[in-house]
């Protein structure tokens, strides 16, 4: 009888401690955190640098943000042409990358837009600091039969997203 009573004892003692083990577990597993967290960094890239070739074939102008170019440009026959240079620069304090250049607003048929460089800075991720650049093409269809002066207004626009 007695060593009965010993083993129900050390059962019970063994069932208490499980028990005992298994609340304090659950009740060491709410951590309550107070505060607030916040990053110092930023990812930015922007068209730091253009130039037209031919300042009387057509104009160009950053937008404020200055990730976008608006062009205007008004080219006197056809095969006639005009290239706009640019630089893209990393000005963040993190990496970027160039997801894309987008031509908006096209408003003539007649003229071809072309980026030049566009297969070798898209997708390009930009260290700080970092620059790639290429050139904005706009030419007058060779194969236009239309006699008069075209112009064109258009924009391109930087697509950037933080590098992973």
């Amino acid at each position: 009888m007695r060593d009965k009573r010993n083993r129900l004892l050390v059962v019970g003692l063994l069932v208490f401690t499980v028990a005992v083990t298994g609340v304090y577990a659950l009740l060491a597993t709410n951590l309550n955190i107070t505060g607030t967290a916040g990053g110092a960094g930023d990812f930015k890239i922007e068209f730091s640098d253009y130039r037209v070739t031919d300042e009387a074939k057509a104009t160009a102008t950053l937008d404020s943000a200055k990730t976008s170019i608006n062009i205007e440009a008004n080219l006197s026959y056809p095969g006639d042409s005009v290239t706009i240079n640019f630089t893209i620069k990393n000005t963040g304090s993190l990496k970027a990358t160039v997801s894309d250049l987008i031509i908006n607003e096209n408003s003539n048929q007649d003229l071809n837009i072309k980026i030049n460089g566009l297969t070798n800075i898209k997708g390009t991720t930009l260290d700080v600091g970092e620059t790639t650049s290429g050139s904005i093409v706009v030419t007058w269809n060779a194969a236009s039969t239309n006699p008069n002066p075209e112009s064109v207004n258009f924009s391109v626009t930087l697509d950037y997203l933080q590098a992973t």
